[in-house]
């Protein structure tokens, strides 16, 4: 199992503890789980391997090769997510938590669920409850389909980053 919280300034510990909480609890059985965790220097796994940053391969890697992903919702990781073919629990970050400078994050995740395209989760009480969704809609087989969305929100992030002419 794979858990991103990007690369943002702020940390996300909200969703580093409901993680770790859950993997103490069992949640996710025996499976190894990776923490990718960011900005978030004073976070400590007790049940989790947990690294601040990864090399891009290896962050590919791990979307392709982990049963389960949980991530924040930010939009440069979901393309790359989505782009992957999973569908992936999200806690997007809350300005009203200082996790971010506004809600923006809350709306691209309730417009990709919409889609069914991730499973929202927006308070740490309802991520068993993500989880076991996100589990069952990734057993199931899955059209390649390309939202218009997902796409409209990749080129825009491309052109931003200068990856892509305008």
């Amino acid at each position: 199992m794979f858990v991103t919280v990007g690369n943002a300034t702020q940390g996300f510990k909200r969703l580093l503890d409901a993680v770790d909480e859950a993997a103490g609890q069992g949640l996710f059985g025996d499976e190894p789980i990776f923490i990718q965790t960011g900005n978030n220097p004073d976070f400590h796994a007790s049940h989790c391997e947990q690294q601040s940053f990864l090399p891009m391969s290896q962050f590919e890697a791990l979307l392709r090769d982990s049963s389960l992903i949980i991530s924040h919702g930010g939009a440069g990781t979901l393309i790359n997510i989505l782009r992957a073919g999973r569908v992936p629990v999200v806690m997007p970050r809350r300005q009203q938590y200082a996790e971010h400078v506004d809600d923006h994050q809350v709306e691209l995740i309730q417009a990709l669920a919409q889609e069914g395209r991730v499973v929202p989760v927006f308070e740490s009480a309802d991520l068993k409850v993500g989880v076991n969704e996100a589990r069952r809609r990734n057993k199931q087989p899955r059209a390649q389909s390309n939202s218009q969305l997902v796409e409209l929100v990749a080129r825009a992030i491309e052109e931003l980053s200068g990856q892509r002419k305008r």
